[in-house]
């Protein structure tokens, strides 16, 4: 089973999902011209999945405008399990008037990705279960026995795709992340066992590492003997050898330097913990994304770069996201349990 055909078609949805979310923009920034209500006309008739793209695009910026006018009504007391955060929240400003928030707010949303479908939202991309030969659920943790007797601990909302022949062991990483315990070479008749994710390849040259695979990066951390990670236009300089304890991020075209870990921090999501220091809110969103159903958008840039540190209790995610918009100073609109937004 191959990842990119994967990539390939969760990529068509995703461009489609995106113009569907920048008519309703235009839409309700004021009346379509002439012209641009025939182009609508065309792009819908063009395809089935552009008029459903349509249509839940409209209907998530009314559910979405509904619970902004309920979350104006009334006020929240969030409670939180987070053991440590930094980066106190500073008193804002004087604040706009709930109208021109609400109305903010939408316009804002509207421009964003918001055209997901309830069924993807609630139960996944149905792309990477047909690709999967295992997959979890969101707060989830599954151990996986190999057919050559390597071990995979698979986080939640993750999948991966197995392909073992005569001559290879490989691991296709198609989302989230996985604890790897590889049987050497030596038992397993000389063949290497490589990881690959959206962004490069692993290759065990020892037992045990992690994969945690994103949008835009793949983390890797071993934690016995050593690894070799090779990012996919990757030049014989950017290739690392990472020893026990040690870490590295990558992207297609790149490596970050090498990093020190502490495996009980690295493996602190197999006890429902997740553990962050200096992270970024981007990175950190991701990673509870994974253990509560629903979408969570960061639609501003600024705030998709600060940074948190905490141990948060995976039980109850949503008091973690709270807490932290407001240390942080990030607002928040929950819309359970279709979407979170914060801003």
């Amino acid at each position: 089973m191959r990842v990119g055909n994967v990539s390939q078609m969760q990529e068509t949805q995703k461009n489609i999902d995106l113009v569907a979310a920048d008519w309703v923009a235009k839409m309700i920034n004021g009346d379509l011209s002439t012209s641009e209500h025939e182009e609508l006309h065309i792009w819908l008739n063009a395809a089935p999945e552009n008029q459903q793209a349509f249509i839940e695009a409209n209907n998530a910026l009314a559910v979405m405008d509904e619970a902004i006018r309920s979350k104006d009504r009334t006020t929240e007391s969030p409670s939180s399990k987070v053991v440590e955060l930094k980066h106190p929240a500073k008193p804002s400003s004087k604040a706009p008037s709930a109208k021109k928030r609400r109305w903010s707010y939408v316009a804002l949303a509207a421009s964003l990705l918001l055209a997901v479908a309830s069924t993807r939202i609630m139960f996944g991309d149905p792309t990477i279960f047909l690709s999967a030969d295992y997959h979890t659920a969101v707060g989830e943790v599954r151990a996986i026995t190999l057919e050559d007797g390597s071990t995979v601990t698979l986080g939640p909302d993750s999948a991966i795709a197995v392909q073992f022949t005569d001559q290879i062991r490989n691991i296709a990483l198609i989302s989230g992340l996985a604890d790897f315990q590889a049987v050497p070479m030596e038992r397993a008749n000389k063949r290497v066992f490589t990881v690959t994710s959206p962004h490069g390849q692993v290759q065990a040259l020892g037992t045990r590492f992690i994969v945690n695979s994103f949008d835009d990066h793949t983390n890797v951390a071993v934690l016995e003997h050593q690894v070799e990670v090779k990012p996919n236009s990757a030049t014989s300089e950017q290739i690392a050898i990472l020893a026990e304890n040690q870490a590295v991020r990558y992207n297609r075209h790149s490596i970050s330097p090498v990093s020190t870990i502490k495996p009980d921090r690295a493996l602190s999501w197999q006890k429902g913990k997740l553990i962050f220091d200096r992270v970024t809110l981007r990175e950190v969103v991701s990673e509870f994304s994974r253990y509560q159903r629903g979408k969570i958008m960061i639609a501003n840039e600024t705030a998709a770069r600060k940074l948190v540190s905490g141990v948060f209790d995976m039980t109850d995610p949503q008091a973690g996201l709270e807490l932290i918009a407001r240390e942080l100073g990030v607002q928040n609109i929950s819309i359970t349990p279709l979407m979170t937004v914060l801003y």
